[in-house]
């Protein structure tokens, strides 16, 4: 599991505006690596005034079981503040609760707000730190 150190030290020697972290399963990017952009899923079926699904239902692959909205403009991440060890933290431990096997340490210098409690969706963002969980 990732520590705030490990966290400090895969920030050093960055100045991007905005950081984050995630946790990927099957996925596994390497420093330098740009994250794919990331989906927004929803997991009940939404549908129009003739009663057609709007959103695709995904039966195989990453998406699996998941009605598919499309790509994002960016990856979506856990945000923190590099200056606060109490954001790393809370962002340590949000992440805590995410399947996967792979915690990546993300930044970037444009980001969104996420529909989760502290998701932020980075542009661009490079990958910084990669963890196993």
């Amino acid at each position: 599991m990732v520590t705030v150190a490990d966290v400090k030290r895969a920030i050093s020697d960055t100045s991007f505006e905005f950081y984050g972290m995630r946790v990927d399963d099957g996925i596994q990017y390497n420093v330098g690596d740009i994250a794919n952009n990331s989906h927004q899923l929803y997991q009940d079926p939404d549908f129009n005034e003739e009663g057609e699904l709007i959103y695709p239902y995904v039966d195989q692959g990453l998406y699996s079981g998941f009605y598919d909205a499309g790509e994002l403009g960016g990856t979506c991440a856990i945000g923190f503040d590099p200056e606060e060890d109490e954001s790393i933290l809370k962002a340590i431990d949000a992440v805590g609760c995410y399947y996967g096997d792979y915690i990546h340490i993300l930044g970037g210098n444009c980001a969104d707000i996420g529909n989760d409690i502290g998701e932020v969706i980075i542009s661009d963002a490079e990958v910084l730190g990669v963890y196993g969980k």
